[in-house]
């Protein structure tokens, strides 16, 4: 490729030049490798070097050739640049290096700053508060954390402590943080209980069928209580009467899906007789299904109790558990 010198002449006559980094321009038609000296009496011939760094860099020529196709353009810079011998395989040596030398000293530097906040006197535990717990008291969440009051505030492992509060039964998610320069502060998220179980003592029961510690707070809790199971003390915390609940809690989710106002009415669902789901109403009224309970049940249900108001029949018990008939008892 040439280099295009002129606007008036046609590039048919114009001559044609190269540009190399090791010999500059030269005159193709004057011969290639050709040095003139004083006088131009004499004239001496250069071997051309070969040598693959030393190659021959030529310029745009308008019209011939494009930006990408010239060697040494650079898209990036838009610019011709000269390229130096490559690195090869040596590049990815030279940044594993780096890279290491930078871990080491990042693990050097956490390692000393660790150690010497450790040795600073006067940031030592002196108050650890809580937040987020309803069912838990303070006291109980503290006393499971384990964290000693006076100890070094970068000694503490938050991380042991999280794990211990995990463990209590209500507990769904536990966040510490430090407090600088004395104090600790422990977020918990609790565990939502949909129902009560009654056995005696008033437990839990969340969407996944836990069955939760007795707790003094779900004494003022608004939720509707199963009843006619008993709960053994190993399944205290776990999902193991998970089972055996389900009749209650996927009638409960169905409920508040499709009619919320009913179900918010609803008192108490017992479980003690097989296949059957004995409901109570805030009014009285018990309606007995067989799991899983239908819309057509409840819409057949909505039309009982209009009819017999209308007539000013008060419903005792309704019984749904046969196919097109209602058996009904008034009171």
């Amino acid at each position: 490729m040439t280099y295009y010198r002129g606007g008036k002449v046609p590039l048919s006559e114009k001559t044609a030049r190269t540009y190399s980094l090791d010999a500059g321009w030269r005159n193709r038609r004057s011969g290639e490798g050709e040095k003139k000296t004083i006088g131009g009496w004499f004239k001496r011939k250069e071997k051309p070097r070969t040598s693959p760094e030393l190659q021959v860099r030529t310029f745009y020529r308008p019209g011939r050739t494009t930006f990408e196709g010239t060697p040494s353009y650079s898209p990036k810079k838009k610019a011709w640049v000269p390229s130096l011998p490559a690195m090869g395989g040596m590049k990815w040596l030279f940044r594993a290096a780096g890279f290491l030398l930078l871990v080491a000293t990042v693990a050097w530097s956490r390692q000393k700053t660790t150690a010497l906040l450790q040795d600073v006197s006067g940031m030592r535990l002196a108050k650890v508060s809580v937040e987020g717990n309803h069912y838990l008291t303070a006291e109980d969440i503290t006393q499971a954390a384990g964290l000693p009051v006076g100890e070094n505030m970068f000694k503490l492992d938050l991380k042991e402590a999280e794990d211990k509060i995990e463990k209590l039964d209500w507990t769904n998610r536990v966040f510490i943080e430090r407090r600088l320069p004395s104090s600790i502060l422990i977020s918990v998220r609790e565990r939502k209980p949909m129902a009560l179980l009654d056995n005696g003592a008033l437990y839990g029961v969340d969407r996944e069928g836990r069955v939760l510690p007795p707790a003094v707070a779900l004494a003022g809790e608004d939720l509707p209580l199963i009843s006619g199971l008993p709960v053994k003390a190993d399944a205290v915390g776990t999902t193991a009467m998970a089972e055996s609940l389900d009749p209650a809690l996927d009638f409960f989710q169905f409920l508040r899906k499709k009619d919320p106002v009913l179900a918010a009415d609803v008192s108490e669902v017992n479980l003690s007789e097989p296949g059957a789901l004995k409901v109570t109403f805030i009014d009285g009224i018990q309606a007995t299904f067989a799991p899983p309970v239908t819309e057509a049940e409840l819409r057949r249900m909505a039309l009982v109790l209009s009819d017999l108001n209308g007539k000013g029949k008060r419903v005792g018990t309704m019984d749904f558990r046969y196919n097109d008939m209602v058996l009904v008892k008034t009171r």
